[in-house]
């Protein structure tokens, strides 16, 4: 959505940034974002500052839905045994840190794409 508010109407959570379950980050979207727009209410900053605050995290982890369907959606009967045999060695290989970094990385990326301020002083 372009914005999240019209007026005193502010979406938060999967109204305003569903990010689909191939994400795996609606939880934390909802949490951050309820605190964010908390926050921004109280301070004076409204939707103009939860929107501004927000925008870049819920973008970051809206663009993992389309990376990891790619890996949820096998294509074929080997895909998916390639896939479930290396699953299985992936412990034992040389390297195993960097595929795991390679794998897990956008989405730590993305979970930790925002700075919260501290809102409570």
């Amino acid at each position: 959505m372009d914005r999240w508010s019209k007026g005193r109407v502010m979406l938060v959570g999967d109204a305003a940034y569903c990010a689909s379950p191939a994400s795996g980050q609606g939880t934390s979207l909802a949490i951050v974002g309820a605190y964010v727009l908390a926050g921004e209410l109280a301070d004076g900053g409204g939707a103009d500052g939860y929107e501004r605050e927000l925008r870049d995290f819920v973008t970051a982890n809206q663009a993992l839905a389309e990376a990891n369907l790619k890996g949820m959606v096998i294509p074929s009967r080997l895909a998916l045994w390639i896939q479930i045999t290396m699953i299985k060695l992936l412990p034992h290989l040389p390297g195993r840190d960097r595929m795991v970094e390679r794998i897990a990385g956008p989405i730590h990326r993305a979970a930790n794409a925002i700075s919260l301020k501290n809102y409570v002083e």
